[in-house]
C-alpha cells in the first residue's frame, strides 16, 4: 500500500487564489505532521500572495503618537525640560516647541480617530508634564494631569480603547544634567516612582500600559551615537550598555510594581514595545551569512527581548562576543554589564503582551571589508549601531520600494517571519501588537494629498497581521499605524511626512486634513481586514502586485533626490539622514569623518 503523499508547489496568482487558500488551511491544519517533509514552510508559501480574511472581534484598530512629537506647549502650565527639549535647542531646531499642538486640540486628534474608524488610541505621556523634575518629592503637576485626564476621558465618550505608552523618549532634562540619566542606575527609582504616579493617577481607565516604546532606538540614539537626546558619542562603546542595562532594570520594576500594587484593582496589563529591523541572510546557503543574520536579531531584538521574554539575561551570544571584544582592547573586564541571579529572575517574564515595531528588513553577509559603502550603494551603518558585531556586512535588495526616509524599506513579509522568529526563539505564544509602522513622504511646497504610496503600504502590512492570525495561528490583537498626522519627526523636525492626516504646520491651528489614505485605511480598520467579497478587498486584490513594485512609491521623494545606478537613494553618512530619534549621518560626520 502506498503511504507516501506527493505535494507540489506552483507559484501562486490572484487567479488560483481559492487553491492557495485550500493548500494553505490545510497545510495549516497538518502543520505538526510535516515534520520532516521537505517542503517551504507556510509563511515562504503564502509570502507574496494576497490573503482576504479578517481577524477576530475586539482587535484593536489604532494609530501611535508621541508627546514630544505632537504635544507642543513645551514649557506650558507647568512642563519641566525634557532631554529633547535640550538637544533639539542645542541644535537650533524648534519645531518641537508646538509641534502639533495636541496639547490644545487634543479633541481634535480624536475626532481624527473617529474618522479613521479607529477603537484605540496610542500615545504617550510626557514624564516632565507630571513631574516637571522628574521626581515625586519635586512635585507632581496638576495641569499635566489634568491634560491626559482630559485626553482619556474624550476617548472613552468616543469609544477609542486608550493605549499607553510611559516613556517615549523625552525623559527629565535634570537626570541628565544632575547624574547623567539613563547610565546611571538611579534613574530606576525615578522611574518606577513615575510609573505608580501615572498607574494611580489614571489606571482606573488605562488597561494597556508600555513601558518603554523602543529603547533600542533612544539608548543606541542618544547615548551612543549622539544622534538623539542627549546626545552623547560613545567612544570607549560602554555608555550604550549602561543606559540599556538601566532601561531593563527599570521596566522590570514597572511590571512588578502593576502586578503588586495594581493589577488586583485595576485588570490591566504592563508590557514593552521593542523596534526591530528583521534580517535574513544574502546567501541562505553560507552558514556564515545565517550566522550573520541570527546574531544582528540577537544584537538588536535580543538586548532587550532575551531579558524580558527569554531566560531573564542578555543573550549568550552577545555576551560572549563583547567579552571577547572587551578582552582584545585591553577592558579588565567585560563592556557589557552584568546582571546578577537575582535580577535574572526579576527581569523574566516581565511582559503581559510584547509589542513589536515592524518596518523593514536587512539583509546580512559576512565580510571583513571596512569600505562605508556596498555596490548597492548601501552604507554599512552596523559599523555605529552594532560596533561589537564584528565581520559583518548589512545591504538590502535592490528591488525593494522605499519612502523618503531611506532606512525604512518596504518589506511587508517580514512581519510574520519576524513573529514566527519570535515565538520559536522565545518559546512564547502569548498576545503581540504591531504597535509601530508607517511609511513617509517628504515635505513638499504644495501637499499631495494623494498618497498611493500609503494605501499600498498598509495594505500590505495590513494584510501581513491578517495572514499571520489565520494562517499562522498569532495570538495577535492589535495594529498601530504610524501616525495619526504628520508631526515632529524628532531630529528631521516637519521634513519627514508620516501621517494619515496633512498637517499645516504654517497655520497657527495646526489644520490637519485627511490625506486619501485615510479612506482605505478606515475600510481595513472598520472590516477587521479583507472580508471576501467586500468593495475594499477587491481593490486591494487588484492593487496588490503593483504595491510591491516601487512604482507606487516614487511620489514620497523630491524630483532632485539622487539614485545610485541600482535604483536606490544615495546613502551618504556625510549628509543627515534620520532613523527615528536618530541623527546618524552628522554623528558619522562628526565623530568618524573628522
Amino acid at each position: 500500500m502506498k503511504t507516501e503523499v506527493e505535494v507540489t508547489w506552483a507559484p501562486p496568482s490572484q487567479t488560483n487564489l481559492g487553491s492557495v487558500y485550500f493548500v494553505a488551511t490545510v497545510m495549516n491544519s497538518c502543520r505538526n505532521y510535516w515534520v520532516g517533509v521537505q517542503s517551504e514552510p507556510l509563511s515562504e508559501l503564502t509570502r507574496d500572495i494576497f490573503w482576504p480574511g479578517t481577524v477576530p472581534d475586539g482587535y484593536l484598530w489604532s494609530t501611535a503618537t508621541a508627546s514630544y512629537q505632537i504635544e507642543g506647549a513645551w514649557n506650558v502650565d507647568g512642563k519641566g525640560e525634557s532631554m529633547w527639549d535640550r538637544f533639539q535647542h542645542n541644535n537650533g531646531r524648534f519645531a518641537g516647541d508646538d509641534a502639533c499642538k495636541s496639547y490644545d486640540y487634543y479633541a481634535r486628534d480624536v475626532e481624527m480617530s473617529d474618522e479613521l474608524g479607529l477603537n484605540a488610541y496610542r500615545f504617550s505621556l510626557s514624564w516632565t508634564r507630571i513631574l516637571p523634575d522628574g521626581t515625586v518629592a519635586g512635585g507632581i503637576n496638576q495641569a499635566g494631569i489634568d491634560y491626559y485626564n482630559n485626553l482619556i476621558n474624550e476617548l472613552l465618550i468616543n469609544g477609542k480603547t486608550p493605549y499607553v505608552t510611559l516613556y517615549h523618549w523625552d525623559g527629565p532634562q535634570t537626570f541628565q544634567d544632575q547624574f547623567g540619566g539613563w547610565v546611571n542606575e538611579a534613574i530606576v527609582d525615578y522611574f518606577n516612582d513615575y510609573a505608580r504616579v501615572c498607574y494611580q493617577a489614571f489606571g482606573d481607565r488605562v488597561k494597556h500600559w508600555v513601558t518603554f516604546n523602543e529603547p533600542w532606538s533612544f539608548v543606541v540614539g542618544g547615548y551612543g551615537i549622539a544622534g538623539g537626546a542627549p546626545g552623547i558619542w560613545d567612544a570607549n562603546k560602554t555608555e550604550q550598555y549602561k543606559a540599556a542595562h538601566n532601561a531593563i532594570r527599570a521596566h522590570a520594576r514597572a511590571w512588578h510594581t502593576y502586578d503588586e500594587e495594581f493589577r488586583a484593582d485595576q485588570q490591566g496589563s504592563c508590557g514593552i514595545v521593542i523596534g526591530s529591523l528583521w534580517s535574513e541572510p544574502v546567501d541562505p546557503n553560507n552558514p556564515q551569512d545565517v550566522l550573520g543574520s541570527y546574531l544582528y536579531q540577537q544584537f538588536f531584538m535580543g538586548w532587550y527581548a532575551n531579558p524580558i521574554f527569554g531566560n531573564g539575561n542578555y543573550p549568550q551570544e552577545m555576551i560572549d562576543i563583547i567579552a571577547a571584544n572587551s578582552q582584545r582592547e585591553g577592558w579588565p573586564q567585560s563592556r557589557l554589564p552584568v546582571f546578577t541571579e537575582e535580577e535574572i529572575l526579576y527581569n523574566r517574564g516581565t511582559a503581559d503582551f510584547a509589542g513589536l515595531n515592524q518596518y523593514s528588513a536587512r539583509l546580512i553577509y559576512a565580510s571583513n571589508d571596512t569600505s562605508p559603502v556596498d555596490p548597492n550603494g548601501w552604507f554599512n551603518w552596523m559599523s555605529i549601531m552594532i560596533p561589537d558585531l564584528l565581520g559583518y556586512r548589512e545591504t538590502i535588495d535592490p528591488s525593494w520600494p522605499q519612502g523618503e526616509m531611506i532606512f525604512l524599506l518596504v518589506t511587508p513579509w517580514a512581519v510574520r517571519r519576524q513573529l514566527d522568529y519570535f515565538r520559536s526563539e522565545y518559546q512564547y505564544d502569548g498576545p503581540f501588537y504591531l504597535t509601530e509602522t508607517g511609511i513617509s513622504e517628504a515635505e513638499f511646497e504644495q501637499p499631495n494629498f494623494e498618497d498611493i504610496w500609503r494605501t499600498c503600504y498598509y495594505t500590505l502590512y495590513t494584510n501581513e497581521v491578517v495572514k499571520a492570525v489565520e494562517l499562522d495561528g498569532v495570538d495577535h490583537r492589535g495594529f498601530f499605524a504610524w501616525t495619526l498626522m504628520d508631526n515632529v519627526e524628532w531630529g528631521s523636525e516637519t521634513h519627514e511626512r508620516f501621517g494619515l492626516f496633512y498637517t499645516n504646520f504654517s497655520d497657527p491651528a495646526r489644520t490637519r486634513t485627511p490625506k486619501d489614505s485615510v479612506a482605505s485605511y478606515r475600510d481595513i480598520a472598520t472590516t477587521n481586514g479583507f472580508p471576501v467579497g467586500a468593495p475594499h478587498t477587491e481593490t486591494a486584490r487588484a492593487i496588490w502586485d503593483w504595491c510591491l513594485t516601487k512604482e507606487p512609491y516614487e511620489g514620497t521623494s523630491p524630483q532632485a533626490a539622487t539614485f545610485n545606478t541600482g535604483g536606490i537613494r544615495q546613502a551618504d553618512p556625510t549628509v543627515d539622514y534620520f532613523l527615528p530619534g536618530v541623527r546618524v549621518g552628522a554623528a558619522y560626520r562628526d565623530k568618524v569623518v573628522n
